[in-house]
């Protein structure tokens, strides 16, 4: 169904000129199954441990008595076992600092089919090796689809471009796919048993998968995914031949009436919605609308009382601004600060742009808090507002931006989250069988629980877009405080709480961090910014390897000390969200994040609340 400004202004009533199918949606889906076969395999390390185990790998001291724990456990097994999980989230950690450079020079195609690649090769040594005798290629393997698995995924982020105004959405979908392919190794896992768990049975599922689902996935990409990432304002199109194409939308969008003046708004104006509306929101502020035919022509009174009290009006037949007369506002009327043209005389002061109260005056030019008319034949973006000091980092320099408090902030609230995070994943098998899980049961449902993280999608999508950066990080610091509280009781029913938390907290956590960082720091430094931050991420994930044998060997098989030191050192964490709050209420600005452009500093959000926050 076209949308209700093509039928308005377009007399075919369609979106594309003709020829052309809007293929967005189909890359979407190609990228979301990709996800789910490739990017986060290695986050099905528990069943993979069930596999080796059952093949008796790295079993060579467990007929020692001494090495069995009293839960049941061979300590030398699953202490290797820690290294072999140790080594593939290190990978998968560490990868975005030789992905971004990697993904920067030969774009998202090549980068896409790198991680096919890595990965296939990945699940082919897994496949061929044993620690009894043979070939031994495990660590490598865990390596491989660490690393190919963020590779993979890191390529699909740019398709958020073609969704500027769900960005957040369309980054969560794809974060979905990547914490939910863990399922892939319990599928492997029951296929494996099902054909009577001996070695042919382990080499052939790993070889089958990895040679047709991660190999066969080579071809996809070749076909649908771009060699340069999607930009905002272009589109993503089938032709006639049903060859995906990219194009800038003004090239194919069917010509409609263009404006020359205020009068006239461009039928593109992205800030119409259905019923005609600017929405007026950013960063998590609380969403308000704006007559918007009213406001581009002059004719929203200055009496309404969704814009300030003290709003611009003009009395005595004068003209506020040289544009809006008869208590009339216009864009250009709306001062940033509260200060609007002075009432009364019929003159504007500060910032008038006519003292004569003729409407047909020009604005003078030399005049920089004066906006002038809409630009003819431009894409104008939806009205957000966003705070000033975000918008300025985004301008700074790298070292600049790298050493500010945001930064250093989230590189430590990511640190710590997602350390305790990942650190529950490579020891819940450990952690549940101490507390009574002989048969598995509830380590199967941490293999497939993860897949259900999707559906909390409209709640973090309604985080990051509605109630801000600092309160989405506040949810995801109390989920994972919430998560090692659970894990340190003893009580094996208390773990099915504790399985449905961790997969919430993980699912936000993952969800948030690219669309937090790209929005704090912009894309021209994004690369080398996330770069630095995975660098101290995985450098600091390496100390899971000592943290599990400490469980192993020192505690037992008890990790109760562990969980609850987890909570003693997430707890200042909720300073930084505090903080972020504070930052994310002051001082907002008007961008349009279609072009991701800032408007003029000439103009303010809806009236506000004593706290600055729009409403």
């Amino acid at each position: 169904m076209a949308p209700r400004w093509a039928k308005r202004w377009a007399p075919q009533g369609e979106r594309f000129t003709s020829g052309y199918t809007d293929a967005k949606y189909v890359m979407v889906a190609v990228s979301v199954v990709g996800e789910v076969l490739q990017s986060g395999l290695v986050f099905g390390w528990n069943a993979l441990a069930l596999m080796l185990q059952a093949r008796d790998n790295f079993a060579g001291k467990c007929t020692d008595p001494s090495e069995i724990s009293g839960s049941g456990t061979c300590k030398s097994q699953e202490s290797s076992l820690a290294v072999l999980w140790t080594l593939g989230i290190f990978a998968l950690n560490f990868g975005p600092v030789l992905v971004g450079p990697t993904l920067d020079g030969l774009g998202p195609k090549w980068t896409s089919v790198i991680g096919c690649v890595l990965n296939m090769v990945g699940m082919i040594f897994l496949g061929v090796s044993h620690t009894a005798g043979g070939v031994n290629l495990l660590h490598p393997g865990a390596i491989l689809i660490g690393l190919g698995g963020i590779t993979f995924h890191l390529a699909q982020f740019h398709i958020s471009g073609l969704f500027p105004r769900q960005r957040g959405l369309i980054s969560s979908l794809f974060v979905a796919g990547f914490t939910g392919a863990g399922i892939i190794f319990y599928i492997l896992e029951r296929i494996f048993e099902d054909l009577g768990g001996s070695q042919a049975a382990y080499r052939g599922v790993l070889l089958v998968y990895g040679i047709v689902f991660c190999g066969g996935y080579i071809p996809v990409m070749l076909y649908f995914m771009p060699n340069e990432p999607f930009m905002v304002g272009q589109v993503y199109l089938f032709g006639q031949s049903w060859k995906p194409v990219t194009r800038l939308r003004t090239e194919v969008e069917l010509r409609v009436q263009e404006a020359t003046d205020l009068a006239h708004p461009p039928p593109s104006l992205s800030a119409v919605d259905s019923f005609g509306d600017i929405e007026l929101s950013g960063n998590g502020h609380s969403k308000s609308t704006v007559d918007v035919a009213g406001l581009v022509t002059g004719t929203l009174s200055s009496d309404d009382p969704r814009w300030q009290d003290d709003g611009p009006k003009a009395s005595n037949g004068g003209a506020a601004n040289g544009r809006a007369a008869n208590g009339a506002a216009t864009f250009s009327d709306i001062d940033l600060d509260g200060a609007t043209p002075a009432k009364g005389d019929g003159e504007a002061s500060g910032r008038a742009g006519s003292q004569s109260g003729s409407d047909n005056e020009p604005v003078s030019p030399s005049n920089p808090n004066v906006h002038p008319p809409l630009t003819t034949g431009v894409v104008w973006g939806p009205l957000v507002f966003e705070p000033r000091r975000f918008v300025e980092l985004r301008k700074k320099d790298f070292f600049t931006q790298a050493l500010s408090a945001e930064s250093l902030g989230m590189g430590l609230f990511y640190t710590l989250n997602v350390f305790w995070i990942q650190f529950y994943l490579g020891t819940t098998r450990l952690q549940l069988q101490y507390k009574g899980d002989t048969n598995y049961t509830y380590t199967d449902l941490a293999n497939i629980l993860p897949c259900a993280g999707i559906l909390t999608l409209p709640i973090v999508s309604w985080l990051l877009d509605k109630k801000g950066y600092g309160i989405t990080l506040g949810t995801i610091n109390a989920l994972s405080v919430l998560t090692s509280a659970l894990q340190a009781i003893p009580n094996l029913q208390v773990q099915a709480v504790t399985l449905v938390v961790w997969t919430v907290a993980r699912f936000f956590l993952y969800s948030s961090y690219f669309t937090i960082f790209g929005v704090l720091f912009g894309f021209k430094n994004f690369g080398k910014m996330v770069a630095i931050d995975n660098t101290v991420n995985g450098l600091i994930g390496l100390l899971q390897l000592p943290v599990s044998w400490l469980g192993i060997r020192h505690l037992n098989g008890n990790f109760t000390a562990i969980n609850i030191s987890q909570i003693i050192i997430l707890m200042p964490v909720f300073i930084f969200c505090w903080m972020m709050h504070k930052w994310s209420s002051e001082n907002l600005v008007p961008i349009r994040p279609m072009e991701g452009e800032q408007l003029p500093d000439n103009m303010v959000p809806p009236k506000r609340k004593a706290t600055g926050r729009p409403y």
